[in-house]
């Protein structure tokens, strides 16, 4: 049963002794909202975040999960920076690393969107780092459909013999316990905010680098270089919205060397459709906490 599903039925047996059946209540979103994420002591702490709902729908360790699985994609934890290599070797023959290419999967350029594994692809996953900063290994791992059904075939390296897991439903997926785990599918929030590894371009300079931002759910984005207060909906222009993952990403801030703290640049301002196709408008307008800790970004939000 999804994240939401289980709140939504055992409300329903209050709600529905109050409510003739063929009454139906259309939420109201909340115009303008403040919101302070608050990353935890280590900045790893992932944010989900509903503007439907105008509230944080959950908070979970990056270390929860290496798959995401829905009915559209297969993705890896990008919030862990995980690396990921193709193999074409059969499963007794997989061993170790060499030769191997390894990617963060943030390059655009290549036929899948960021992040995402193609089904029935055998790929090598490097799981990075613990909290501890140890290396967490490397496991072979192919994912296939059947049905609605997922069946994850996998091996770390140092084992002998693959495993076969099946998963009946969408869900993040743990391939080190081979648990599924109920969290927010992206459909069920609007943005993420945590750390992860994108393809960055700073002074002419682009490689892969480790940054905090925010990653879109299924919500659509686009940025604008204007002051947030004038904006309306009549400056909403629907066929700029783009579905990349990093529309809002982590460049609404800049490093100030002289005061030696990241600072929140003016006019950027983001126009967003959620999920349930509210348009808002949004813009960050600090980065620290009350203890004036960076990395702990506060935004604004409001429905036009």
């Amino acid at each position: 049963m999804r994240y939401f599903n289980k709140i939504v039925f055992y409300s329903s047996l209050f709600f529905t002794a109050c409510f003739p059946k063929e009454d139906t209540i259309t939420p109201k979103p909340r115009v303008f909202q403040t919101v302070r994420i608050d990353a935890g002591k280590t900045k790893n702490k992932v944010v989900f975040y509903s503007l439907d709902e105008a509230k944080i729908v959950a908070e979970a360790s990056p270390m929860d999960w290496d798959l995401y699985l829905d009915e559209s994609v297969i993705r890896i934890n990008y919030f862990r920076s995980l690396r990921v290599a193709v193999t074409l070797l059969d499963w007794n023959q997989i061993s170790d690393t060499s030769g191997l290419q390894f990617s963060y999967l943030t390059n655009q350029e290549d036929t899948l969107t960021q992040w995402e594994l193609e089904e029935n692809k055998k790929y090598i996953l490097d799981l990075g780092l613990d909290l501890e900063y140890q290396p967490m290994g490397f496991v072979a791992v192919q994912v296939r459909r059947i049905g609605d059904s997922f069946e994850i075939i996998q091996k770390f390296l140092n084992d002998t013999a693959k495993k076969k897991s099946t998963v009946s439903e969408a869900c993040y997926y743990n391939l080190r316990t081979n648990q599924s785990l109920d969290f927010p599918m992206e459909y069920e929030y609007d943005v993420a905010f945590g750390k992860y590894t994108d393809y960055v371009t700073v002074d002419d300079i682009s490689q892969d680098y480790l940054i905090y931002g925010a990653i879109l759910g299924q919500a659509k984005a686009y940025a604008l270089n204007t002051a947030f207060e004038p904006l309306t909906r009549d400056d909403f222009d629907t066929k700029e919205l783009k579905s990349s993952k990093d529309v809002i990403g982590w460049d609404w801030k800049k490093f100030n060397l002289t005061k030696n703290a990241y600072e929140i640049i003016p006019n950027n301002t983001y126009m967003i459709a959620t999920n349930a196709q509210f348009l808002c408008k949004l813009r960050f307008v600090n980065f620290l906490n009350d203890q004036g800790v960076s990395g702990h970004p506060t935004f604004e939000f409001k429905v036009l």
